[in-house]
């Protein structure tokens, strides 16, 4: 019996990021809002008793969500300031909205977060710079970059690989130019058309919608489509999309929705409507019992990084009062990671009395190893002398 291939849509579903990082919406929403409550619940018992009767305000978990949007993107400018390739960047974004996934901005400020996430994520790309140039380079300390780094392994649930959509998107702008040349055998999903009659295809294509399409390319003047006008198109296309996945895709939550095809495609939808529903079509016969499932799932992620507004991030000013606000209500026991991380290094407690209680337990298993030896020390009450 002859094995069954697999396809790029099984392998994918074998992936940590398919069984451990893909949501539905509803899910999603409703682990996001059981962190944000359980970290309220766990921190108001110290507010409370350190408290002279006044309520605190924490949070809500809307501004948290705005607060991780606001450090995704100082991610993307701090990797695009190191040169970084853009898979570094996507990685570093998606590891920061993983951990926020099961912590909160209460418990782990981000900007205590975001400096290690990008530093790990550096290491995970191969992308090598040392930690000491790297601290130099953003102002701080080693050891700030290095303590919160096993807890953030934690919440990434040691999984470190992110699948991307870059990757995808350049196979399809090879695949469009190479319909561009004519340099394509029979493609069955469009009726057996041959690589001339697809390129035919291709120069008769309806112009990008100028009210919908993120494209800036723009049709020729004389209004007749020759292949070098078809060559740039495809090139403006790829740029308005690779843009949209720079972009909007790594401050939204597509990458917990979405699988990575689906992302491309979905961008390539935005930045040339006409053109991917030509490609598409060299993919998926018209007669496909798949198609209609496929378009749609397509246009619903569309919608959602059209929806994004690169002017609704949180200003600098926002940031600043609202990391106050959260200064007032954070989670004391997390203060110090710098602190926690030496002490855990040293294999101690941050608590005095938990300190004294090891040496209780130490010196007690010590004299009851020296009794079971050598025997109970010898009594003298009574003895005569």
């Amino acid at each position: 019996m002859a094995a069954k291939a697999l396809t790029e849509d099984d392998l994918y579903r074998t992936s940590t990021q398919y069984r451990l990082w893909s949501f539905s919406p509803e899910s999603l929403a409703t682990l996001r809002r059981e962190t944000h409550e359980l970290a309220i619940e766990r921190t108001s018992q110290f507010h409370d008793a350190a408290s002279n009767g006044g309520p605190v305000e924490y949070l809500t978990e809307e501004e948290e969500l705005r607060l991780v949007q606001r450090y995704s993107d100082q991610l993307r400018t701090t990797s695009d300031h190191f040169k970084w390739p853009g898979n570094v960047k996507a990685t570093a974004v998606q590891y920061l909205r993983r951990f926020y996934l099961s912590n909160s901005c209460i418990t782990y400020p981000p900007k205590e977060i975001y400096k290690t996430v990008l530093f790990l994520a550096c290491k995970t790309e191969a992308t090598h710079m040392p930690l000491s140039e790297y601290a130099r380079r953003i102002s701080t300390e080693p050891e700030v970059v290095l303590a919160p780094e096993y807890k953030i392994m934690q919440a990434l649930r040691f999984t470190l690989d992110v699948r991307q959509p870059y990757r995808g998107l350049k196979g399809a702008l090879m695949e469009l130019l190479n319909l561009v040349d004519g340099r394509v055998g029979e493609v069955d999903g469009v009726e057996s058309k041959g690589a001339k009659d697809l390129q035919q295809d291709m120069l008769a294509l309806a112009n990008p919608s100028k009210g919908s399409s993120r494209t800036p390319w723009t049709p020729p003047v004389s209004g007749k489509t020759e292949q070098r006008h078809l060559t740039d198109r495809v090139n403006a296309a790829y740029a308005a999309a690779k843009g949209l996945l720079e972009g909007a895709a790594l401050l939204t939550d597509v990458y917990f929705l979405y699988t990575p095809s689906q992302i491309l495609l979905a961008a390539l939808h935005l930045a040339d409507e006409p053109l991917t529903s030509f490609y598409l079509s060299t993919k998926l016969p018209m007669s496909s019992e798949v198609r209609p499932k496929i378009l749609a799932t397509m246009r619903t992620c569309a919608e959602m990084l059209a929806g994004f507004l690169e002017k609704n991030i949180m200003s600098k000013s926002e940031r600043v009062a609202l990391e106050e606000k959260l200064e007032k209500c954070r989670d004391p026991t997390s203060r110090d990671l710098v602190k926690a991380h030496a002490a855990a290094k040293r294999g101690t407690g941050n608590d005095e009395d938990e300190k004294a209680k090891k040496r209780q337990l130490a010196r007690d298993k010590s004299l009851k190893e020296g009794e079971d030896l050598f025997g109970p020390s010898l009594s003298t009450k009574g003895s005569k002398g």
